[in-house]
C-alpha cells in the first residue's frame, strides 16, 4: 500500500486494479493468519486419548502434527491430534474428519470452487479463473482430479437413490383384480443440452433438434 501510495503522490494517477488487488491480497494474509491460529487444535485431554480403529483395537495420541492446507483465504496451517494404532500402525486425524480435509490439501471452500471451474471450461483455464478471481495458486491436474473427485461422488450418490428407490418395499395389493385398463400415451418434447442432440434433425427443417422427445402415459379403469 504504501508503494501504491508513494505512486500516487509521483504521478498524480490512482490505479484503482492495483489497490483492489493490494487490498485483497492483505485481506487474504489477515484472514489467512486468523484463520491458522483457529486451527490450531489443543492437546486432548486424558480421557479423551484413545479412539477405536477399524482393526478391532485401540488407537492411542501420538502427537500434534501440522498440516498445510490451502483456503479460500490462502494457506493456512492446521495443527492437530494425531492417533496411532500399535496393533495395525495405522493412524488417525479427527480433526482432519471435523473439517473435512481428510487425505485432501484443500478447504471445502476450495474444492468446491475447482469443481466450478472445472466443469465450465477446460481445466487449465480453470487454474487460470482460480487466480484471477479469488487469487488462488493451484495446478491444472489439481482442478481436474477434484472436479472429477466430486463428479464422482454425485455420481454414486444419485446411484444410491435409485437403489433405494428400486427396493421400495411395496404394500401387497388387496382387493379384487381389475379386469380392463385403459392406456393413454402421448409425447412431449424437453430441453436438453447441445450434445444431447447431435445428429437428430429439427421439426424446421435444415435446423438441428432442441428437444428429445419423453413419453407420458396415463393409466385408468373403465368408467362405470
Amino acid at each position: 500500500m504504501h508503494v501504491i501510495f508513494s505512486g500516487r503522490r509521483k504521478s498524480g494517477h490512482l490505479d484503482l486494479e492495483a489497490i483492489e488487488m493490494a487490498v485483497r491480497s492483505a485481506m487474504h494474509h489477515a484472514g489467512a493468519t486468523a484463520l491458522s491460529e483457529l486451527l490450531q487444535f489443543p492437546v486432548p485431554a486424558t480421557e479423551q486419548r484413545t479412539l477405536s480403529c477399524s482393526c478391532g483395537h485401540r488407537a492411542h495420541y501420538r502427537e500434534l502434527r501440522s498440516k498445510r492446507v490451502l483456503t479460500a483465504v490462502g494457506k493456512v496451517e492446521v495443527s492437530r491430534p494425531c492417533y496411532l494404532c500399535p496393533h495395525c500402525h495405522a493412524g488417525q486425524f479427527p480433526a482432519d474428519v471435523e473439517l473435512d480435509i481428510e487425505n485432501s490439501e484443500f478447504s471445502p471452500g476450495v474444492r468446491r470452487m475447482q469443481a466450478m471451474v472445472g466443469q465450465e471450461a477446460p481445466f487449465d483455464h480453470g487454474r487460470q479463473q482460480m487466480k484471477l478471481l479469488a487469487d488462488l495458486e493451484v495446478i491444472t491436474k489439481t482442478v481436474e482430479r477434484t472436479a472429477e473427485a466430486i463428479g464422482a461422488d454425485i455420481a454414486a450418490r444419485e446411484q444410491d437413490e435409485i437403489h433405494r428407490a428400486v427396493q421400495l418395499d411395496l404394500p401387497i395389493v388387496g382387493g379384487r383384480p381389475i379386469p380392463f385398463l385403459y392406456v393413454q400415451l402421448d409425447g412431449t418434447g424437453v430441453p436438453v443440452v447441445k450434445k444431447e442432440t447431435v445428429g437428430r434433425a429439427g421439426k424446421t427443417e435444415g435446423q438441428p433438434a432442441h428437444t428429445r422427445e419423453a413419453k407420458l402415459a396415463s393409466i385408468s379403469t373403465p368408467s362405470r
